[in-house]
């Protein structure tokens, strides 16, 4: 049976997959949340994959 707003085949995540610590500090990052990621790069810089036209 359906369920309105609901996918079909997709199994529910955890949420705690949704978080990573931090290599540098420790601290946990939410990684939905681009924001959050990019502010907390430590001054690395990111690598961009190549464009094809």
């Amino acid at each position: 049976m359906r369920t309105a707003g609901k996918p079909l085949s997709r199994s529910t995540r955890e949420e705690g997959e949704h978080f990573i610590r931090c290599p540098v500090c420790g601290k946990m990052l939410e990684m939905r949340d681009l924001g959050e990621v990019l502010d907390h790069l430590h001054g690395q810089e990111i690598e961009e994959e190549p464009t094809r036209h």
